[in-house]
């Protein structure tokens, strides 16, 4: 027998207070077109939580946070080159406890991409199939508003004060980093700081902040882009 986590529950919640809120949101934004990338599924909740179409590839997976700094830092090369689906088992992450701690791992798709020099790993965790998770990479990948783009990072899956440093130093001008961590020597107004319950060591997704919040206000931050 299943027996729900607290995280399941608050994510099941939270599913129904973005569905049930999401026209009321939606009329608060200035403008609706704008992209999200993100090392985990946050995009897409934010995206529902307006009822918008899902205007990144990003969406419904995450990268180990080495691999996503990589991504960043090439990512317009990295956008354009093939997915290359692997088994999961042949994944060079597989050994992480992120991973291999996880029931799901292994029945979900995953993808390595070059930009010629680096391969980095993708982990499409809600799609079925590598049919879905390729269509649906391609199509989002033609609808990011590159004028009016969020950089998000969070500090999970392997996160380093390396990889937050060299996020911070990325030339995206509107970036985000969720964590319920503190790091030392590291003070920046993109850096949101989110209380959670003690047994968590690294941010929740049911945490991560996606509408108005009192660490962050969502909805003014996307019609400030």
């Amino acid at each position: 027998m299943h027996i729900p986590t607290y995280e399941g529950i608050r994510l099941k919640g939270l599913e129904y207070k973005r569905v049930l809120f999401a026209k009321y949101r939606k009329k608060k934004l200035i403008n609706s077109n704008f992209s999200i990338i993100s090392n985990n599924c946050w995009g897409g909740m934010v995206y529902e939580s307006y009822n918008l179409p899902k205007q990144s590839p990003t969406v419904g997976l995450f990268f180990m946070a080495d691999d996503y700094i990589r991504f960043l830092s090439d990512m317009k090369v990295y956008l354009q080159k093939d997915l290359e689906f692997i088994n999961p088992k042949d994944s060079k992450w597989a050994d992480r406890q992120e991973l291999k701690g996880d029931p799901r791992f292994g029945s979900y798709p995953v993808a390595r991409i070059s930009n010629g020099d680096e391969n980095i790993e993708i982990f499409f965790l809600h799609y079925h199939s590598e049919k879905e998770a390729q269509e649906k990479w391609a199509r989002r990948i033609e609808r990011i508003n590159w004028n009016r783009l969020i950089v998000k990072f969070n500090d999970q899956n392997g996160c380093e004060t390396e990889h937050l440093e060299k996020f911070l130093d990325f030339d995206y001008p509107n970036k985000l980093f969720f964590t319920c961590k503190h790091w030392d020597n590291i003070k920046n107004e993109n850096v949101i700081y989110i209380r959670q319950p003690f047994f968590y060591k690294t941010i929740t997704a049911s945490h991560e902040p996606f509408a108005e919040n009192k660490h962050i206000n969502i909805n003014e931050y996307i019609n400030n882009l």
